[in-house]
């Protein structure tokens, strides 16, 4: 993965978490990452990025049904 690559994928994964901690508070965003062995986005290793975005996806999803 290039620097380029992990930059967009962390800014995505930064967006997503950031409009899932707006309506549900960090608490859901923390037990994302937790499940990934992160405490933050930023210790998040590259080869979790697609899961962790998919999944904060499905959440900030579900929001709008």
């Amino acid at each position: 993965m290039t620097q380029a690559e992990r930059e967009n994928w962390l800014a995505n994964i930064e967006i997503v978490a950031n409009t899932v901690a707006g309506e549900l508070g960090w608490e859901t965003v923390r037990a994302v990452l937790q499940r990934y062995d992160a405490d933050s986005i930023d210790t998040l290793t590259p080869d979790n990025y697609t899961e962790v975005f998919s999944e904060l996806f499905t959440i900030e999803a579900d929001m709008k049904d």
